[in-house]
Protein backbone atom coordinates (compact mmCIF):
# COMPACT_ATOMS: atom_id res chain seq x y z
CA UNK A 1 0.00 0.00 0.00
CA UNK A 2 2.83 2.37 0.88
CA UNK A 3 4.56 1.72 -2.44
CA UNK A 4 1.41 2.51 -4.41
CA UNK A 5 1.07 5.87 -2.61
CA UNK A 6 4.64 6.74 -3.48
CA UNK A 7 4.05 5.71 -7.10
CA UNK A 8 0.96 7.91 -7.34
CA UNK A 9 2.85 10.84 -5.77
CA UNK A 10 5.74 10.46 -8.26
CA UNK A 11 3.24 10.23 -11.13
CA UNK A 12 1.52 13.46 -10.05
CA UNK A 13 4.83 15.28 -9.71
CA UNK A 14 5.82 14.14 -13.20
CA UNK A 15 2.54 15.42 -14.64
CA UNK A 16 3.04 18.81 -12.97
CA UNK A 17 6.63 19.11 -14.21
CA UNK A 18 5.72 18.16 -17.77
CA UNK A 19 2.75 20.51 -17.94
CA UNK A 20 4.77 23.43 -16.60
CA UNK A 21 7.60 22.77 -19.06
CA UNK A 22 5.12 22.74 -21.95
CA UNK A 23 3.76 26.13 -20.87
CA UNK A 24 7.28 27.57 -20.59
CA UNK A 25 8.30 26.23 -23.98
CA UNK A 26 5.20 27.72 -25.62
CA UNK A 27 5.96 31.13 -24.10
CA UNK A 28 9.58 30.93 -25.23
CA UNK A 29 8.47 30.00 -28.75
CA UNK A 30 6.45 33.21 -29.07
CA UNK A 31 9.41 35.30 -27.90
CA UNK A 32 11.72 33.44 -30.28
CA UNK A 33 9.47 34.11 -33.27
CA UNK A 34 9.44 37.85 -32.53
CA UNK A 35 13.20 37.97 -32.01
CA UNK A 36 13.78 35.89 -35.13
CA UNK A 37 11.70 38.25 -37.27
CA UNK A 38 13.54 41.30 -35.92
CA UNK A 39 16.94 39.66 -36.46
CA UNK A 40 16.16 38.59 -40.03
CA UNK A 41 15.00 42.10 -40.94
CA UNK A 42 18.09 43.68 -39.44
CA UNK A 43 20.41 41.10 -41.03
CA UNK A 44 18.90 41.44 -44.52
CA UNK A 45 19.08 45.24 -44.39
CA UNK A 46 22.69 45.09 -43.23
CA UNK A 47 23.63 42.63 -46.00
CA UNK A 48 22.18 44.98 -48.64
CA UNK A 49 24.30 47.88 -47.40
CA UNK A 50 27.53 45.93 -46.80
CA UNK A 51 30.21 45.75 -49.47
CA UNK A 52 33.17 44.03 -47.83
CA UNK A 53 32.81 40.51 -49.19
CA UNK A 54 30.38 37.80 -48.16
CA UNK A 55 32.26 36.41 -45.15
CA UNK A 56 33.14 39.83 -43.77
CA UNK A 57 29.57 41.08 -44.21
CA UNK A 58 28.08 37.93 -42.74
CA UNK A 59 30.17 38.23 -39.58
CA UNK A 60 29.70 41.99 -39.30
CA UNK A 61 25.93 41.86 -39.77
CA UNK A 62 25.54 38.95 -37.38
CA UNK A 63 27.48 40.77 -34.65
CA UNK A 64 25.78 44.11 -35.25
CA UNK A 65 22.23 42.73 -35.32
CA UNK A 66 22.76 40.51 -32.30
CA UNK A 67 24.16 43.44 -30.34
CA UNK A 68 21.27 45.66 -31.43
CA UNK A 69 18.64 43.11 -30.40
CA UNK A 70 20.32 42.48 -27.05
CA UNK A 71 20.56 46.21 -26.41
CA UNK A 72 16.86 46.62 -27.21
CA UNK A 73 15.92 43.72 -24.94
CA UNK A 74 17.97 45.13 -22.04
CA UNK A 75 16.39 48.53 -22.58
CA UNK A 76 12.91 46.97 -22.42
CA UNK A 77 13.81 45.16 -19.20
CA UNK A 78 14.99 48.42 -17.61
CA UNK A 79 11.70 50.16 -18.40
Amino acid sequence: MEASKKLVAVFLVCIIVISSSVQVSMANEEKFEAASTDYIGCYNECQKECSGGYTHCEMKCDEDCTAKLLKDRIQKLKN
